[in-house]
């Protein structure tokens, strides 16, 4: 079962609050060249990429460090997770990691 969680990314999950709107950043560490990335937003299988990935922004590589477009916290998402799917081409090699976000609503105490 080793390789099941290999997929997720170190950091994962990590919470948001509805509405909030964050870039976050995927480290291929020990990479020598990052291309082509991708990244898809799933909300209970529907993807959502649209509505919740800033399409007037861009994703930016800096070595082997991957920086995402926005990823924003629907309002009316609180209780909700997303997964997204990060692929990038790594030292020549398709690679792809998830991210889970567990969405958290502004009124929640928990």
């Amino acid at each position: 079962m080793m390789a099941g969680k290999t997929v997720w990314l170190i950091d994962s999950p990590v919470s948001m609050v509805a509405g909030e709107q964050i870039a976050y950043s995927v480290d291929w560490q020990g990479a020598t060249s990052v291309g082509a990335p991708t990244a898809l937003v799933y909300r209970n299988g529907v993807d959502i990429t649209a509505q919740a990935m800033d399409a007037g922004d861009a994703h930016i590589i800096t070595g082997s460090v991957l920086t995402l477009k926005k990823l924003r916290a629907l309002d009316a998402d609180g209780g909700a997770s997303y997964v997204v799917m990060i692929a990038a081409v790594v030292d020549g090699n398709q690679e792809r990691r998830k991210l889970l976000v567990q969405v958290v609503s502004p009124s929640a105490e928990t």
